[in-house]
């Protein structure tokens, strides 16, 4: 290689990295969502990511104080590559998370190209829509079909050129993965599909995970920039939203008529009772009541009785004004 096909490098020394003025670190959802930087929001099938995602895009959008706990500090159009859904599965999401869209704040594409010719797509759509700061890919496996190559290079490559994108254009872009099966000893950010790949080029890694039929999940975030937490967050089946708060999340907007009707079951019992008892008394099956006992046990309206397989009011309730 001669001189002039050399390449020069931009080498600067510690004292001049010292002096110089850079713009603060900061954030579109407060300890949550970097204002720019590659996000990988990872969890099992089915556990509610997208669901996550979609709320938290409807309440950026659209002049939500808070998503979960988090202020939201920054406002602006997000795109949302909606690549697992039709519109009118976005239409009755949105229409049951109960967020009314009343601009186009939020742009929702069903489909895209993939690979490196979907992030070539996406530079342009945002280079000539420079009022759009969030993007959020549905999913990473959608995003990525047709590789023949799916080696940790051939997925750092492609990942590493939305990183590259997003600190180019200062915007966030979220990516949405599955989990795989975990072996026994495996650490926990181990079980994101092509983890090594995924972490090596996320800014930000949240992991979501939850066990079936329970509410409580828990939200594990570690970050470059900021430091690692781990929290609970609750789903609400009724409206499809998450929330912060634990067992304090009890509250009239939480308590369904069908929830309402196991609490004066269980008065009527006389505090406690199981599965059978109140299912004479308010329909359904004994299995449906447990269940549906097991989801109002996460939001700490009821709590296991005195004896194995009886179900009380919660203590921390039983002052609880449910009218």
């Amino acid at each position: 290689m001669n001189k002039a096909q050399q390449k020069s490098y931009d080498i600067k020394g510690a004292e001049t990295i010292m002096k110089t003025k850079y713009p603060e670190f900061d954030f579109f959802i407060e300890n949550l969502i970097p204002s720019y930087g590659l996000v990988l929001l990872a969890g099992a099938p089915k556990v509610g990511k997208s669901w996550f995602v979609l709320q938290m895009l409807l309440s950026i959008c659209y002049n939500e104080e808070k998503f979960l706990n988090y202020s939201i500090l920054k406002r602006s159009r997000c795109l949302y590559l909606a690549l697992e859904d039709s519109e009118l599965r976005i239409q009755k999401r949105i229409e049951k998370q109960g967020i009314v869209p009343k601009d186009e704040n939020l742009l929702i594409a069903f489909s895209w190209r993939t690979n490196e010719g979907g992030v070539h797509d996406l530079k342009k759509h945002l280079k000539e829509n420079e009022d759009i700061k969030l993007v959020c890919i549905d999913t990473k496996g959608k995003f990525s079909e047709g590789r023949d190559n799916e080696s940790f290079q051939s997925d750092y490559a492609w990942m590493g050129e939305l990183k590259k994108l997003a600190d180019e254009l200062k915007v966030a872009i979220i990516l949405i993965t599955h989990f795989r099966k975990k072996k026994a000893d495996e650490d926990p950010f181990e079980v994101i599909s092509g983890s090594f790949a995924n972490m090596a080029a996320a800014d930000t890694t949240i992991m979501l995970t939850r066990f079936r039929n329970q509410n409580k999940a828990t939200l594990l975030v570690t970050s470059r920039d900021f430091q690692e937490y781990e929290e609970d967050i609750y789903f609400d089946p009724t409206s499809c939203t998450w929330s912060s708060g634990g067992k304090n999340i009890a509250s009239v907007e939480n308590l369904t008529p069908e929830r309402d009707k196991i609490i004066e079951a269980l008065k009527e019992l006389g505090g406690e009772a199981s599965p059978l008892e109140i299912s004479k008394i308010v329909g359904g099956t004994s299995k449906n009541i447990s269940n549906m006992l097991t989801i109002m046990s996460q939001y700490g309206f009821v709590e296991k009785g005195s004896k194995r397989g009886l179900w009380k009011i919660a203590t921390s309730q039983e002052e609880f004004d449910f009218e």
